[in-house]
C-alpha cells in the first residue's frame, strides 16, 4: 500500500483527553496501517502549575485536575488513576520534562519515540507516577524495547532534546494549537484528489466515526483492512486496554471484556489491574509493572 494521509497528533503524556483518544487512534492505525502516518509533536500542557488555568474546566491546581480524570475516565471507558494529583507536592509542577525526556526518544525513530511516549503515558494515567522526574524516567526508560538508553540520556544532557521540543512548541504555535488532543490531517498522496488539498484540523477529542470521514475525505480510494486477532494486536501493540480493544474490533466493552476473560482462561492473555479497568498482556512476555 502507499502512504496517502499524514496526522500531525499534537499531544502531551499527561493530557487525560489525550489517553480517551487512544482507542481510536489504534482503530485508524489497525484499520489503514501503513496508508497513514501518525507524527507526534508535544505539545507541554503545563510549563509551570504556578502559573497554569484552564479556563474551560477551572482548574488551577493538582487537587483540581482529579476529579476532572475520573470524570473523563467515566466519559471515555479508559482507565485512569487520579489519585496522582492527589500526591503531587511540587507548587511548580511542569509537564515539560516529561515532553523533553519523550522528544529525546523521537530522535531515534518514530517507532521507538511511539513506545517511549506510550509507556509513559501509562505511567502517569494508570500507574501514578510522575514521569516529570527524571528517576522515574531513568525507570521507564530502560523498559523501552529498542530504546538506546545511553544515547537518550546523552540527547537529555547535550540540549539535543530540548531543542527538538521547543521546534515542537513552535510547530503548535504557528498551527495555533493550545489545546489537546488536536489532530491535523493531511492529504501526501501522489494522485491529485478533488478537496484534498487543504489540511483539515480537529480540536478535542473525537468519535473514530468523525476520524474516519476526515480520512476518506481526504483520500476516497483508501482501503480498509479488518482488525486481526486480540491476540496478535497484544503482540504487535503491546498491552492494550479493553476499551482499545473494543474499539479496534468494533465491539462493546464488555463483549470484549468476557472474549478476553475467555482467553485468559486458555492462557494466551494475561489481565493487568488497574484502577478503572485493565491491560491485557500476552502470555509469555514479562510482566509489566501494575
Amino acid at each position: 500500500m502507499t502512504l496517502r494521509v499524514e496526522i500531525t497528533y499534537f499531544t502531551d503524556p499527561y493530557c487525560s483527553w489525550c489517553w480517551a483518544t487512544e482507542p481510536m487512534l489504534y482503530r485508524i492505525r489497525e484499520t489503514f496501517r501503513d496508508q497513514i502516518r501518525i507524527r507526534y509533536v508535544m505539545g507541554g500542557l503545563v510549563r509551570d502549575m504556578a502559573e497554569f488555568y484552564d479556563a474551560l474546566n477551572d482548574i488551577r491546581t493538582p487537587a483540581q485536575v482529579a476529579p476532572h480524570w475520573r470524570m473523563v475516565s467515566e466519559r471515555s471507558g479508559q482507565p485512569i488513576d487520579e489519585q496522582l494529583w492527589l500526591e503531587l507536592d511540587d507548587p511548580h509542577f511542569s509537564t515539560w520534562p516529561a515532553c523533553v525526556a519523550i522528544k529525546a526518544g523521537f530522535l531515534q525513530g518514530e517507532t521507538v519515540g511511539e513506545r517511549l511516549l506510550r509507556r509513559f503515558r501509562r505511567a502517569a494515567l494508570t500507574e501514578r507516577r510522575n514521569i516529570s522526574r527524571r528517576d522515574v524516567q531513568e525507570i521507564l526508560a530502560r523498559e523501552v524495547e529498542g530504546l538506546d538508553v545511553e544515547r537518550w540520556r546523552a540527547d537529555l544532557e547535550n540540549g539535543a532534546a530540548e531543542r527538538a521540543f521547543q521546534e515542537d512548541l513552535e510547530e503548535c504555535h504557528r498551527y495555533g494549537v493550545t489545546g489537546f488532543p488536536t489532530l491535523l490531517f493531511r492529504y501526501v498522496g501522489h494522485v491529485a484528489t478533488p478537496g484534498a488539498q487543504r489540511p483539515v484540523l480537529v480540536v478535542g477529542h473525537r468519535r473514530y466515526g468523525t476520524y474516519r470521514e476526515i480520512l476518506y475525505q481526504l483520500a476516497p480510494t483508501l482501503r480498509e483492512h479488518p482488525p486481526r486477532d486480540p491476540v496478535i494486536l497484544l503482540a504487535d501493540y503491546g498491552p492494550l486496554t479493553t476499551r482499545e480493544l473494543a474499539e479496534i474490533q468494533g465491539q462493546g466493552r464488555e463483549a470484549m471484556r468476557a472474549e478476553m476473560e475467555r482467553l485468559e482462561q486458555e492462557g494466551k492473555v494475561r489481565r493487568i489491574p488497574v484502577p478503572g479497568g485493565e491491560f491485557w498482556q500476552r502470555t509469555g512476555l514479562s510482566v509489566e509493572r501494575p
